[in-house]
């Protein structure tokens, strides 16, 4: 009991002595939670529009961001590496679609559930076969994003400026992805999909299309946050 108390309740008492402290784990859980809902955006959308569960959404994250670093680091300017990592999730979801998707169209759910585990093999895989292994750090200067720190209360309390941004992006990018599901042709036909298979082929949804579509906009969630995260 001794134990649970001092892991799970002595750390707010510790913050109630300490508000600049409190202040400091708010704000860099309300950063972390931000950008963990753009993930769980991404799982959701395929999972409404396909009945799959991604195992792979969070390892998108790393492809992305590893392509991206990578593609600088072999002297392509960061303002062509980035829609050039576009293009390539945008392959990404093209390729699953047609290699794993259609052919397993039909199947139980725990089949196409095992199948992203292994898009996830393989993109660990493929990632590491051209880009390396060895750790990288993110582009944010040759991105533009501000890389700086802003402090408060005699530099008790620090906010740094790309979490400042990755909160603002992150943001935006909610509200344009939900603007798109609401109110663009493909956005609507994704959610006659997701709210019943059968009615949208009746009236002509392209499965196919919705599916590269979903796993194009994961991919592209996966690269913001990766970015972000660094």
């Amino acid at each position: 009991m001794e134990i649970l108390t001092t892991i799970f309740i002595q750390p707010f008492f510790d913050m109630a002595d300490d508000p600049i402290l409190f202040l400091q784990v708010i704000w860099e859980g309300f950063v972390t939670g931000i950008l963990y809902s753009l993930i769980a955006f991404g799982f959701v959308l395929i999972f409404k529009a396909s009945g799959v569960f991604n195992f792979a959404q969070g390892i998108m994250v790393v492809f992305a961001a590893l392509t991206l670093v990578g593609l600088h680091e072999n002297g392509i300017p960061a303002y062509i590496a980035l829609p050039i990592t576009i293009l390539v999730m945008y392959a990404l979801a093209f390729s699953v679609e047609r290699l794993v998707l259609r052919p397993l169209v039909n199947q139980p759910d725990i089949i196409l559930f095992m199948a992203t585990i292994g898009v996830t093999f393989f993109l660990i895989g493929f990632g590491e076969f051209i880009f390396g292994g060895e750790p990288k750090m993110m582009i944010t200067e040759e991105l533009l994003l501000p890389y700086d720190s802003i402090t408060f209360f005699d530099d008790m309390l620090i906010l740094q400026e790309i979490d400042i941004a990755a909160s603002i992006i992150a943001a935006l990018a909610l509200i344009f992805f939900a603007l798109f599901l609401g109110k663009t042709k493909i956005g609507i036909a994704l959610r006659a999909v997701a709210d019943d298979h059968q009615a949208a082929l009746s009236v002509g949804v392209s499965l196919n299309t919705i599916w590269v579509v979903v796993w194009f906009i994961s991919g592209i969630i996966a690269l913001i946050t990766g970015i972000m995260w660094g």
